[in-house]
């Protein structure tokens, strides 16, 4: 039984198979039928080619120590996590999503004009570039507070008068004018349009003006971002497009744009330290200068000239005890500045500024580090997506942790560094007991002396520090290097003669089985209904 449904299965294939032959001329029909959609495919989708470029990304190292150092104070400061500028971080999937953000692509689409389209006549939907004989202008304002597209449909007779009809999606208005260039006032705003070069007559001619933020969305999505290798820096950007020119000054613009607002953001988080050791640098100044003063006047006072030769002895004892005291009393100023600055309200979502970073120490607490990362993350969130989305609310969670941990690592330095200064001093108050033949105002001499080198001391650590941000606020280094400059792959992308062959194929099979399929199936049930009357 089963070899006799297998022969039946055998004939029936066979039925159909020449079934079908009989009627090659209808897969002859629909082959030739198929060369019209083919050829349309080839003649009318425009030529697209695939443009490409490296790129570097660099780690921002921040600003260098310029060698000055005394002692452990700097060892403090990098126990902080206080680095560089930007803290020399560097995260690849932070900076591949800057480069994508729509806030990079709105500036690239609004320094570009891709913003404006210009449809090409007679094509589909074809947008020019550098051909387009018009072009249509407006401010800088107008164009980042467009919230619908606005189409221009521009006529120009023989005699050189334009008409223009102006529509977005509430309003359509028309528009005359003797010649170009001409001022189109909007609702939205005032639109200048003009000849490119020369004046074209007769002309017809589709413009249309989009918000920008909707262009940028387009454009990520004809943006093709890819990592060179798993450990390397190197991105490869690509882009397609059927206008060589407008694909190459894309990749090429995105690049500077992003450069651009690196820096930006470098030179405004430098202009904030350097504003912040100013106002510390004119408080230490004040005070050295309150110092020396007393220092004048008790020497005027006590009439005192060289007493440093009076307790030579002494004193030699004391030096190196007294170089450990100017560090801790160094180190404590800066803590307390630092204190100062985290703890101001104002300061709250401000990056805390780097005060020194020569010298080796210890990295036993990343708290402030950490502390930098988070703002750092969170000006990121606020630069990409809206104030109200809740990742920007648990962010804010995350800083204000880490800022309370901050405040206790702070309070542990000092209390630290509290502990050291009096058990240092208590050994200076027993080499001074035995200074018996010292009068009181040795003593006091030599109080004045300290506070003067601790404040000079800390001139210095803030006036080096200030010269370090400002050279690395004034070098022009682009954060994203270009390796590969921007270039046009030599083989089009489409049309693909391949693809047209393959629909030619598709087409000639199917619809010609599925006519004569449906034929049989018509013929069958129109006999099964004049049986069944």
């Amino acid at each position: 039984m089963e070899s006799i449904q297998q022969d039946n299965e055998t004939i029936n294939l066979k039925k159909i198979i020449i079934y079908y032959f009989r009627h090659w001329r209808c897969f002859l029909v629909a082959g030739i039928i198929s060369l019209i959609p083919a050829l349309l495919y080839l003649i009318l989708v425009p030529r697209t080619y695939e443009m490409m470029t490296k790129i570097l990304l660099l780690e921002d190292k921040g600003t260098s120590s310029s060698g000055l150092n005394i002692g452990d104070a700097s060892g403090l400061m990098k126990t902080f996590g206080l680095g560089g500028i930007s803290g020399g971080s560097f995260n690849m999937d932070d900076e591949l999503a800057k480069l994508m953000s729509t806030t990079t692509l709105q500036d690239v689409v609004l320094k570009l004009g891709l913003n404006i389209v210009y449809y090409k006549p007679n094509a589909y939907k074809y947008k020019m570039y550098e051909d387009a004989p018009l072009l249509l202008f407006t401010d800088s304002v107008t164009q980042k507070n467009l919230e619908s597209p606005i189409t221009f449909n521009v006529d120009i007779d023989k005699t050189g008068k334009v008409k223009v009809v102006a529509k977005n999606e509430d309003v359509k208005k028309h528009l005359e004018f003797k010649s170009l260039p001409a001022e189109i006032k909007l609702e939205e705003g005032t639109f200048v349009l003009s000849f490119r070069e020369e004046e074209i007559k007769p002309l017809s001619l589709k413009l249309e003006i989009v918000p920008s933020i909707w262009a940028a969305q387009d454009l990520s999505e004809s943006l093709l971002f890819d990592e060179f290798a798993k450990n390397a820096n190197v991105v490869e950007i690509s882009c397609t497009d059927y206008e060589k020119k407008r694909g190459l000054d894309l990749l090429r613009t995105l690049v500077d744009v992003y450069n651009s607002q690196e820096d930006s953001i470098k030179k405004a988080e430098g202009g904030k330290s350097v504003q912040f050791l100013d106002e510390r640098l004119n408080a230490v100044v004040a005070n050295l200068t309150d110092v020396e003063v007393n220092i004048e006047r008790y020497k005027l006072k006590n009439k005192m000239t060289d007493i440093e030769y009076d307790v030579q002895f002494y004193a030699d004892q004391m030096k190196e005890l007294q170089m450990k005291i100017i560090e801790l009393e160094a180190q404590t100023r800066l803590v307390d500045l630092l204190d100062a600055y985290v703890k101001d309200p104002q300061n709250k979502y401000n990056l805390v500024p780097i005060l020194l970073a020569s010298g080796e120490g210890e990295n036993s607490s990343k708290s402030v580090l950490s502390y930098n990362e988070a703002l750092l993350e969170r000006l990121r969130l606020l630069q990409s997506t809206k104030g109200d989305n809740p990742l920007i609310g648990q962010m804010n969670k995350q800083v204000d942790q880490l800022r309370e941990s901050v405040f206790l690592s702070i309070d542990n330095a000092k209390k630290s560094l509290t502990l050291t200064l009096d058990d240092l001093k208590g050994k200076e108050k027993i080499i001074i007991d035995k200074m018996g033949v010292v009068p009181t105002l040795e003593r006091e001499y030599i109080d004045f002396r300290r506070q003067q080198e601790i404040y000079q001391a800390l001139y210095l650590i803030l006036l080096q520090k200030r010269e370090d941000f400002l050279l690395s606020i004034g070098e022009n280094k682009d954060r994203a290097r270009i390796i590969e400059a921007a270039y046009v792959k030599k083989k089009s992308i489409a049309p693909r003669k391949l693809y047209a062959l393959i629909g030619m194929i598709i087409f000639t099979m199917v619809v010609p089985v599925a006519f004569l399929f449906g034929k049989e199936q018509f013929v069958a049930l129109k006999k099964e209904y004049k049986e069944t009357k």
